[in-house]
């Protein structure tokens, strides 16, 4: 899903509140929407220029700019282009440039000179001479040819450009904080939202309300100094995940300006989110581990869908994933701690102090963390500098592991 770039943005800002403006399917707004979709839709065959030429025609003839511009950011999104030949639009071009420059002034009185050396150029590239034209200038973006559209209904692209704008703000977000009755089948689903925002490296704390209902608190890109544009892209890439939930409601304090701070209320119910399920997100070094772990032990099966840890009355950690021996049956509950900062784990460690002895924590050697509160846990630390070591792991796994 994508995020609305500054130009397009559209809040509105009263007192201390601050919200985007969202759309809903009014006459004006479904005919804005077909007309942009129409531009779209006529598009395939087209260049990217054609395309423009028509859009711009359309923004000309409409007061609603902002809107439209962002209609048309999230449709570019739909488009499929024709995959360039493997010739280099750049070599072609010296090429042919080269073969000009070759020709004696007798020669370019030709009138066919040019023919005769697009002719050349195409038996040196292996190609037809009448593509030459539309390979010349095949890397710029204006020429790209479009392939096809994966056309929307109106619904969907209201949908979707309201979640683009909510994105959007939370750009700006300082913190996230929500609250969430996650109902029947809490546990599948509460583990289903750990992995989501452990998959998007973010930092956050859960508290448990109540049998079903539980508080989260996502810190905003301030707190990760090294990549905080990266981490706001994360965090903003997260929020579709908190909307395929119902029955929650949040706050985020938001800095438009950097200076001063506004507070962004969020519930389940803002608008229809777009029909689209998220798969299962699992964090590409925890992928290589579990792979790596299954060819070195066949005795050890994995469990991806790992029990949530009770640290304390309302303190939880879930997981990355369980392994379990397929003969005796003892387990190891691992979790790897390759991007979170160290003030955020050094932050839990009063939790993991009453974790299970049975779990193991892969730790970065980036790090900073606090060795000697991690000494005062029970925990099994394997550390590492680039990727995990599935030997070392496995150690500690066969060194902790019970029967539970």
């Amino acid at each position: 899903m994508p995020i609305l770039p500054k130009d397009f943005q559209r809040f509105s800002s009263e007192g201390t509140q601050v919200s985007p403006q969202y759309i809903k399917k009014t006459p004006g707004i479904e005919t804005l929407a077909e007309q942009v979709l129409d531009c779209f839709r006529y598009s395939p065959d087209d260049t990217c220029d054609t395309l423009q030429d028509n859009l711009e025609s359309l923004c000309q003839s409409s007061q609603r700019h902002r809107l439209l511009r962002g209609f048309i950011h999230i449709l570019e999104g739909h488009l499929q282009f024709e995959t360039p030949m493997d010739v280099s639009p750049v070599e072609l071009r010296q090429a042919l440039f080269i073969r000009a420059a070759q020709l004696s002034g007798e020669q370019i009185q030709n009138t066919a000179w040019r023919e005769n050396a697009v002719c050349d150029v195409a038996k040196t590239f292996g190609v037809e001479p009448g593509q030459i034209d539309d390979l010349m200038y095949a890397d710029l973006k204006s020429q790209r040819k479009i392939l096809a559209f994966d056309d929307l209904s109106t619904d969907a692209l209201i949908a979707e450009y309201n979640l683009a704008l909510a994105k959007s703000l939370l750009l700006y977000a300082k913190s996230l904080s929500f609250t969430i009755d996650l109902q029947e089948g809490h546990a599948s689903r509460l583990r289903r939202l750990f992995r989501h925002l452990r998959f998007h490296n973010l930092l956050f704390e859960a508290q448990n309300v109540t049998e079903t209902t539980w508080q989260f608190k996502v810190d905003g890109p301030s707190a990760v100094l090294p990549q905080p544009q990266k981490y706001a892209l994360s965090l903003a890439n997260f929020l579709p995940t908190l909307y395929t939930f119902d029955n929650w409601c949040g706050n985020a304090s938001i800095s438009l300006d950097g200076r001063s701070q506004k507070v962004w209320q969020l519930k389940s119910d803002d608008f229809p989110p777009p029909d689209s399920p998220l798969p299962e997100r699992i964090p590409e070094e925890v992928n290589r581990l579990t792979e790596r772990l299954c060819t070195l032990a066949p005795e050890w099966r994995l469990i991806l869908t790992p029990p949530i840890l009770q640290l304390n009355p309302q303190a939880v950690w879930i997981p990355d994933f369980t392994i379990e021996h397929r003969q005796t049956l003892a387990r190891a509950h691992v979790e790897v701690l390759g991007f979170w900062r160290a003030d955020y784990l050094n932050r839990r460690l009063k939790d993991l102090k009453m974790a299970p002895p049975n779990l193991v924590l892969v730790l970065s050697d980036k790090l900073k963390t606090d060795k000697q509160a991690l000494a005062q846990t029970n925990l099994s630390i394997v550390s590492y500098k680039v990727t995990p070591n599935p030997q070392a792991v496995l150690k500690a796994i066969q060194a902790c592991a019970i029967i539970e």
